[in-house]
């Protein structure tokens, strides 16, 4: 962790002094390192970005005796700064801050990865499952590769969580709340009394399947009103850390086209052409997103006055639209289970699903919409029943 205080200016020039925490040693002594950077200026980014190359100096440069005192809370920061933030998603980014600040670095941040055992860590998840606390699978999935990592670094010679069970109970894979033929009927027969685009977002996820994520990165230029097809490669990002959206690639990293039902295609294009006619309305108070090259991003669903629209925005809407009609709970998310419940029982191949849903392979569908084939395949052995 790293913190700074600024100094007076020298030549002109801001100063500040940089302090990055190292933990504790093995006799209980505070370990830190200093700095002092002279800038440029003294904007947010500047700073982030001179205690970001400190930490990674300091990293870099850890002497043995460092690495063999180094707590778990150092070497999270470390993680997260050199490998995390670099490599992964905004998402996987904020998933990890979550796992790791909700339980992980209360129990084991002061103890130095070296004394990390296996029991230490089967113990912590047997504390965590007895006290009712939750993400379990996450934080075990975490924990796996973060000493992982250490290891592969030379931080630690062995990883504790070899032969650390998973913290699941009952079925590896949970039963999927969604709608069922009658329900979702039920629901779009309700979208026509809704506002156009808080319509369209569902549709999006019920009748097509995608992420809201997904649903929020489309742009004007990705739909094919020929075709009736979206391009389906950008989801919009929140940034936590800089409170900025940004655009970035799928879950899956790979993009994909989906098909769209004709009606739906229709309701997109009145919206897009409502849409336009706003911009023009609002003139200099429409205020889009802007790209890293400084141009505006033509987002299909925002708010009023053209900047993006969270996309966990959508989530509420449509909790609000579910209580208004007294129609069954269910989550966001549920939408795009629906739509592979329902493809499934009308036949549509597995294969299909799996590239409509954006899914890594067709293993992790069929693992995932498994247990809701059941009965097919009760009602397909129960052909052969007038042989018996």
């Amino acid at each position: 962790m790293a913190s700074y205080v600024e100094l007076g200016p020298r030549n002109g020039k801001p100063r500040i002094k940089i302090t990055v925490e190292l933990g504790y040693d093995k006799y209980g002594r505070r370990q830190r390192k200093y700095k002092t950077v002279t800038l440029n200026s003294m904007t947010d980014r500047a700073i982030k970005k001179a205690i970001s190359d400190f930490e990674i100096e300091v990293a870099t440069s850890a002497d043995e005796n460092e690495i063999e005192f180094m707590t778990v809370e150092m070497f999270f920061e470390k993680w997260m700064e050199m490998y995390v933030k670099p490599q992964l998603s905004i998402s996987s980014r904020d998933a990890y801050y979550s796992y790791f600040n909700n339980g992980i670095l209360d129990t084991l941040g002061k103890m130095q990865m070296t004394e990390i055992k296996t029991f230490h860590l089967v113990e912590f998840f047997r504390d965590q499952q007895s006290s009712g606390k939750k993400s379990l699978e996450g934080k075990h999935s975490s924990l796996s590769g973060f000493f992982r990592t250490a290891q592969k670094w030379g931080i630690i010679e062995d990883n504790p969580m070899v032969g650390v069970d998973c913290p699941v109970g009952g079925k590896r894979y949970k039963e999927l709340d969604f709608y069922d033929e009658e329900q979702l009927k039920e629901l779009l027969k309700v979208l026509d009394k809704v506002y156009l685009n808080h319509a369209i977002m569902i549709k999006l996820a019920a009748l097509v399947g995608l992420r809201m994520a997904e649903i929020a990165g489309i742009r004007m230029e990705s739909i094919n009103y020929k075709d009736n097809t979206i391009l389906i490669d950008k989801q919009l990002l929140y940034d936590k850390e800089t409170s900025k959206f940004k655009l970035g690639p799928t879950k899956t990293k790979k993009p994909r086209t989906v098909s769209v039902p004709q009606s739906l295609m229709k309701d997109i294009k009145q919206f897009e052409i409502a849409q336009k006619k706003l911009k023009i309305a609002l003139g200099d108070e429409w205020t889009p997103l802007i790209d890293a090259n400084g141009k505006p991003v033509n987002l299909l669903i925002t708010k009023p006055n053209g900047f993006p629209a969270h996309p966990r925005g959508m989530s509420n809407r449509f909790k609000e639209i579910l209580e208004r009609f007294n129609l069954p709970t269910l989550n966001f998310h549920g939408l795009r289970h629906t739509y592979a419940s329902y493809a499934l029982s009308q036949g549509v191949n597995f294969k299909v699903i799996q590239e409509q849903l954006g899914h890594a392979n067709i293993q992790e569908t069929m693992n995932t919409y498994s247990h809701i084939t059941m009965l097919d395949k009760k009602e397909a052995s129960d052909i052969f029943n007038h042989f018996l």
